[in-house]
Formats: C-alpha cells, structure tokens, sequence
C-alpha cells in the first residue's frame, strides 16, 4: 500500500548521492509525556475503569457525565490527544430528563467534535453491542472508530492509531526530507533487489505497516515510544529493504553478466560450480524449466551441453558429469553457460508472449 506523500517538496529531490548513512536527529515535536485525554461517560464505574486504562496509556484525563458538559470542556480544553465518548451519554444532567428514555447522544457529541476539527482523534465506547455493524448511527459518523469489547487490547490498538496518526500530522519539513533522504540511500543501496520500487514505496510501506502494527503483530511495525517517530520510520525502513533483497535472492536469478565469475584462486566458474547435485537451486531449477526432451532438443547443436544437462537431469555432481563425459574444467563451464543462455531466451520468449 503506498501512502500519500505529496506533502514532500519534489525540488528538493535532485540531492548527489552520498555513500554514508544520512543521520537522523530526534526532530519530532510530539512529547509523550503531556498526552491529554477527554473522557465523556456517564457511568461513574465505567468513567473509573476507562479512565484507570487512559492513565496506564500515560494519558492526564478530563471527565464529563453527560454531552453538554463534555462539549464545553473540549471548547475550553482542546485540543486533546484523544476523545473517548461513551455511546449511552444523556445531553445534560439535572431535572426533567427521562430515565427511561435511551440517552444516546454520544454520537451526536462526537460529530460535534469532530465539526469542531476534523483531526481530533474520537473514539466512540459502544459495548452494549456485539459487533460495530449493530450500533445505530448516521452515514456521517461511520468514520469515527468503535471499541465494543471492554477488552483494552482493543482500546489500546485504537489510542495508538490515533497516536501515529498525530505523529504524522507533525511531521515537519526537515523530518520530511531527511527521511526522503534516507529512503533514497536505502533504495540506490538495493539495486536491482529494489525491483522497480522507489523510495516512496518505501517510506509508505513503512508507514503503512506503523498504521497496521497495533493490529497486526506479525506483519506490522509497532512503534517503541522509547524512540522518535522519525527514528521509528527509519528503522522500518530499514528493515523493510533487508526483506525485498531477501526475497530477491530467493528467486535465485541471474543476469548474464553474472554467468561467469572467479573463484578466490582467480579461476572462472559458474554459479552451479559450488551446487551440490541434491540442491534444489540447481538441479530442479534446469528440471522445472523446460520438460528433459525438449531442453535436449535447443541443446542438439551442442554435445557437450546435452551432455551435462542428462548428467543434470540424472543427479550427477559437477565431477561425475566430467568424469562420465571425459570433460575438462573449460568444455564444462562452457557447457553450463550455453544452457543457461538457452534458459534466459526462453524465459524471455515467454515473457514477450504473455
């Protein structure tokens, strides 16, 4: 998933390439430990159980009994960090409200709040409900996030979105750039591995999988407030290109440049040299390429090669393909490297005809 960057100044762009690893200094502006909280329940055991959770979260928490109060208090308060608001919340307290009327204002508070300024993080305490598609609420307010499960893992995940959300918003024009520099380093550092990625790809995988990291453990990146964002996004970032050129070497492909290399005696030899004939990264490569008759039939013109791609074929080491053959170190490697430029044309072919 690619996250927008157009924020980020494009001129600024056209830096020379350096061979050292941009610094990045701790820029961020968010500051832990002021984070503030509006708490709006009217529920006095509920109110101490959800502000109890806030506080362990590090949050200094305001409360409000009912819609009417927990609106002026953000009016004069805010902004705050987070809004929770509970579902069931009356307009006001005091004489003439009906108990046994459903006192759902909770919702109407938050869209209120969130008309107020659209960048408040809200949350909206539902947990009388099952599930978020059984809370009754207008089209308008189907973007303001539920927690229906009293679970804090839930709440947790949620006050962390919103968190990372804010560290986002506050990112400034230097931290922009100097991550726009080191994701650049990192992707000309990838070469071919980058496949085609650029350093937007990058910076927005990472931002991505900070998003996702409350949710996601396995695949996302949780962000350790023991560091600055900043710091956060470039570890990402670095993690995640160990893992694109990871998986590139898996694929186990090659350029023709890369057919012919020296051994540390300043002798030629190809990639298979060094593969046992049980290894899956050359024997079945050959095999799962093209069936046995057919790589036999493109090799005829070349006896030395038929041979060594039946040796192949049959499970033979490099040595007792030689020794079958009555082949030398030279008419072998010569041999290899005409199947495998028979291989390439016909990936090539192939890829032409799709």
């Amino acid at each position: 998933m690619r996250y927008s960057l157009s924020f980020i100044d494009s001129t600024q762009s056209s830096q020379p390439y350096e061979r050292t690893e941009p610094s990045l200094p701790p820029t961020i502006s968010i500051n832990t430990a002021t984070k503030s909280a509006l708490l709006v329940e009217s529920d006095e055991s509920l109110s101490i159980f959800l502000k109890r959770c806030l506080n362990d979260e590090g949050y200094a928490v305001r409360t409000a009994s009912n819609s009417e109060e927990g609106l002026r208090l953000y009016r004069d308060c805010a902004p705050f960090n987070v809004v929770l608001i509970d579902y069931f919340i009356s307009h006001r307290s005091g004489v003439g409200i009906d108990c046994l009327a459903p006192q759902t204002k909770g919702v109407e508070l938050a869209m209120a709040i969130h008309d107020l300024d659209a960048s408040q993080g809200v949350i909206i305490a539902a947990f009388a409900y099952r599930s978020p598609g059984e809370v009754p609420r207008p089209p308008e307010a189907m973007h303001i996030p539920l927690i229906i499960d009293s679970n804090v893992s839930q709440l947790r995940s949620l006050l962390e979105k919103i968190e990372i959300d804010r560290a986002i918003r506050a990112l400034t024009s230097s931290d922009l750039l100097r991550l726009q520099r080191f994701a650049k380093f990192r992707v000309r550092g990838l070469g071919r591995a980058a496949s085609g990625r650029d350093w937007e790809d990058l910076l927005g995988e990472a931002l991505y999988r900070t998003l996702m990291g409350a949710e996601d453990t396995q695949n996302g990146r949780h962000w350790n407030r023991k560091v600055t964002f900043v710091q956060h996004l470039a570890g990402a970032m670095q993690s995640i290109a160990n893992v694109w050129k990871r998986q590139f070497k898996e694929k186990n492909t090659y350029l023709i440049s890369e057919l012919s290399v020296h051994n540390p005696e300043g002798r030629e030899q190809s990639p298979f040299d060094d593969v046992p004939s049980g290894s899956a990264t050359a024997d079945d490569r050959l095999i799962r390429k093209s069936e046995e008759d057919r790589m036999l039939t493109l090799l005829q013109d070349s006896p030395d090669a038929s041979h060594v791609f039946r040796g192949l074929a049959d499970g033979l080491s490099k040595s007792e393909i030689m020794s079958r053959y009555r082949l030398d170190e030279k008419r072998y490697t010569t041999a290899v490297r005409r199947i495998r430029a028979k291989l390439l044309a016909e990936d090539n072919a192939g890829n032409r005809g799709r």
